[in-house]
């Protein structure tokens, strides 16, 4: 018919007429963009203050290893480790550290006239030593803080006494140091630690089962050789015991800060 339109034109002009009617969505869509962009950043930020404010809210640390900690060692501390906490706080003298206080378990062994200044990088684990501190009615400044940087000035201390503490610290050999920088020289460096054994097969089933065990145990390793650090570290061990315990030995000793 005269005038009329092949199949293929009409399927063309439609098709064309779709092609710019996508066209003119898009950009539509492209004006768009700015604002969805805009939008994603301000949600962006929003979360992000959202999770600043339940990470204030919720401070770093293991609040059921702090919880279950003083029950898990209760049967422990009355057959050997109370003895062997007398021996090693009991002997601390004048301005004194304790690096690593756990829920304050050294506080009734220390003598009554020291200077007792305490600190612990886990806050459920200060606020336990706290309470604790208030209820053996003993003076203690609380310090949270880490091992591996310790605020104080060189040469603060007369004594450092620390207690299964180095098993879990992050760096045992920047640990060491700065303890050996806060205590003077001549200072008394009192210590109990479990270690690695020597060899044979207990030494073997340490060294595999510590990355696991770290995992619950809020860091802490079951083979490290702690003496041999804290000599490397330029102490001198003075006094030094050992106990075999079912799967690890028990250390408890005294080193000195060396006066030159």
């Amino acid at each position: 018919m005269a005038g009329s339109c092949p199949p293929r034109c009409r399927n063309f002009s439609t098709g064309f007429g779709l092609r710019r009617e996508n066209i003119s969505k898009m950009g539509r869509f492209r004006r768009l963009i700015p604002v969805l962009i805009g939008l994603g950043l301000v949600a962006g930020w929003w979360a992000a203050r959202r999770r600043a404010g339940r990470n204030r809210r919720q401070p770093s640390g293991h609040r059921w290893f702090a919880a279950v900690y003083d029950l898990a060692t209760g049967r422990f501390e009355n057959r050997m480790l109370g003895r062997l906490r007398t021996e090693v706080a009991g002997l601390a003298e004048g301005r004194v550290l304790e690096v690593g206080v756990g829920t304050g378990a050294n506080f009734p062994h220390y003598p009554a006239n020291i200077r007792l200044v305490a600190i612990d990088p886990d806050p459920f684990m200060l606020r336990r030593a706290k309470r604790r501190a208030r209820a053996l009615g003993r003076e203690v400044e609380l310090v949270l803080a880490s091992a591996e940087a310790l605020p104080f000035r060189d040469h603060t201390f007369d004594t450092v006494v620390a207690t299964l503490v180095f098993c879990s610290v992050a760096d045992l050999a920047r640990s060491l140091a700065e303890v050996r920088r806060v205590l003077r020289p001549g200072g008394t460096f009192g210590f109990i630690e479990h270690v690695r054994a020597h060899a044979g097969l207990l030494a073997q089933v340490q060294d595999a089962v510590t990355p696991v065990w770290r995992r619950v145990a809020a860091g802490c390793h079951l083979n490290r050789q702690t003496v041999e650090a804290i000599e490397a570290a330029g102490f001198d061990v003075v006094r030094l015991e050992e106990h075999a315990l079912p799967f690890m030995p028990l250390v408890a000793g005294i080193a000195r800060h060396p006066s030159t």
